[in-house]
């Protein structure tokens, strides 16, 4: 069973794609602090991190360049999550391996994650 780590200071939408994320038989740990996520990454080992760009205190998309800049990181696929214009996304240049912009539907989350995973 794949574990996924999700990392939104939303709380009510990190639960929301967790329990969707879970209902497809996925290992999912919920995170709600930027700050938390090295640590996160350490315990959890996900095979997949499900990522908000704006965080509380962080950019996801610099937290996502620092996980594919360490060697003992970088081969974990990042999916990010935004509310922004896809032109305001690409703003500062990152390393995800994908981007969802929301509102989305969760069938085209499955989809993105799947294809992450395997």
């Amino acid at each position: 069973m794949a574990k996924i780590l999700v990392l939104d200071d939303d709380q009510s939408n990190a639960d929301a794609i967790q329990v969707v994320l879970e209902d497809q038989a996925f290992d999912v740990a919920s995170i709600y602090r930027s700050d938390e996520l090295g640590m996160a990454i350490k315990i959890y080992q996900p095979d997949l991190i499900v990522m908000d760009i704006l965080l509380d205190n962080s950019d996801g998309r610099l937290l996502c360049n620092a996980i594919k800049a360490d060697k003992q990181t970088s081969h974990i696929p990042v999916l990010l999550i935004t509310a922004m214009l896809e032109s305001q996304a690409v703003k500062i240049p990152n390393l995800a391996d994908a981007i969802i912009f929301k509102p989305f539907d969760y069938s085209k989350l499955y989809q993105k994650v799947y294809r992450l995973i395997n």
